[in-house]
């Protein structure tokens, strides 16, 4: 690439706001998708050669009109949680850090506006404090940013009572475009569906209002099954009783709960890990009663948000500290059929007994969603593919996450519009290069 812009950035931008050593570059070209051995071998020296930090509007529209102006290849990262390489640097250029970028700028009755780098549980705190709560956050809210979940993520802690990232999280957005006079679109309702999930590659995201729930006070369980059939019914029968408010159910066989540390978990036993209001507790004590479990770990509603909780072990965090014991696991996204999951999981075990299950309970649309996010020993990409193919053969949903390919992870609300929103917004083709194919449009 040509280094002239490299020259013209130093003489336009603030150098408080740039970073050009090669520790920084490395820190900032990096998300988690070394969960994914295959990921981390295609993405292997992958990294910018600038890191770009703006504080304010002025100072990322000046920087979005000197890349527009010179053809630079821009990547946008939140807070780099991610697992797909959403914000690593394919064709170099510069990394786009919003995680200066980060005001809560107003408080509503029911709502929170805020800049794209803000943090989830800052957020979280503070609508707490206001009598809300966020609607639905990843595991990783502690450290994630909004900007960063809504254009990487999907669902996660809440998805069982408030659904995904498109189930009437997003109120408003603001999109800047890649143009030598940057553009502001706003965007309301339904109009924001295109924007989610789809890695910064159609506009940058710089502001968000969303809507939040009311405050709940949160009871966390771990109860213990003798096998992991039990665990998923009683699993299924909570995520269907409406009558139970709850913000999480996930469901852990033996041995992935071994790999709780701080839990200490009995051994040999299924685990489901839950987050209920606490004026459920004694409905809930009779479910458990019905499907023979038994408590093993119980927190207070005072506790809530107070040191390790049952959230640090859900969803992706699970793969994290399985892969702390065994770097040489892996993981997959499945979606199972609501009317004969337990079925299709039984199926692929007997089949694949090195499988190791993990379910996550949502919901879509208001449809209950049963995720499975398994463990599996890494051997080679064709094993994997292989797994991969087997599980949709049993008419079970596979949402790869050993791409770096928005398309073929999935999860993309609106795949063919994308080529022509990207096209008004980024003209020269500059955003997050390599991760939306061109193929779905021509002429572009």
């Amino acid at each position: 690439m040509n280094e002239h812009w490299i020259v013209v950035l130093k003489e336009r931008m603030d150098p408080q706001l740039l970073q050009w050593e090669e520790a920084a570059l490395a820190k900032y070209s990096m998300d988690y998708h070394h969960f994914s051995p295959v990921l981390a071998s295609q993405l292997q020296g992958k990294v910018a050669e600038c890191i770009a930090s703006p504080r304010t509007e002025e100072e990322l529209d000046d920087l979005l009109s000197i890349a527009a102006e010179l053809g630079v290849p821009l990547t946008i990262r939140g807070n780099g949680t991610g697992n797909y390489g959403q914000c690593v640097p394919v064709t170099g250029g510069i990394v786009l850090n919003l995680a200066k970028y980060n005001k809560v700028l107003e408080m509503g009755e029911g709502t929170m506006r805020i800049q794209a780098g803000a943090r989830l549980g800052k957020m979280e705190s503070t609508a707490r404090k206001a009598g809300y709560e966020l609607r639905t956050m990843p595991s990783t809210f502690q450290s994630a940013t909004i900007g960063g979940f809504l254009c990487g993520g999907f669902g996660g802690i809440g998805s069982i009572s408030w659904g995904t990232i498109w189930d009437g999280l997003v109120r408003s957005l603001k999109i800047k475009t890649l143009e030598v006079h940057p553009r502001t679109i706003e965007l309301q309702g339904d109009e924001v569906l295109p924007y989610l999930h789809t890695y910064g590659t159609i506009g940058i995201l710089s502001e968000v209002e969303i809507n939040l729930a009311p405050r709940v006070e949160w009871m966390q369980w771990a109860v213990t099954f003798d096998r992991f059939e039990q665990a998923f019914r009683f699993g299924q029968s909570v995520a269907e009783d409406t009558s139970l408010v709850k913000r999480l159910i996930s469901i852990h066989e033996w041995p992935v709960p071994s790999y709780f540390l701080p839990l200490d978990l009995p051994a040999g036993r299924a685990v489901v890990l839950l987050e209920v209001d606490t004026t459920n507790e004694s409905q809930l004590e009779r479910i458990l009663s019905e499907y023979e479990g038994h408590m093993a770990m119980k927190v207070s509603a005072e506790q809530y948000h107070k040191g390790v909780g049952v959230s640090d072990f859900t969803w992706n965090h699970t793969t994290l500290w399985a892969r702390k014991a065994d770097p040489g696991l892996t993981y997959l996204q499945l979606n199972f059929d609501p009317s004969c999951a337990l079925e299709q999981i039984s199926s692929m075990k007997k089949e694949y007994p090195e499988v190791m299950n993990h379910i996550e309970f949502a919901r879509q649309n208001e449809n209950l969603l049963i995720s499975g996010l398994p463990l599996v020993p890494f051997t080679t990409e064709e094993n994997l593919n292989q797994l991969m193919e087997r599980y949709e053969e049993n008419r079970v949903r596979v949402n790869n996450p050993h791409t770096w390919d928005l398309k073929e992870g999935g999860r993309s609300y609106a795949h063919d519009r994308l080529w022509e929103i990207k096209h008004r917004n980024d003209p020269k083709g500059i955003l997050n290069q390599e991760k939306l194919k061109r193929s779905a449009v021509s002429g572009v």
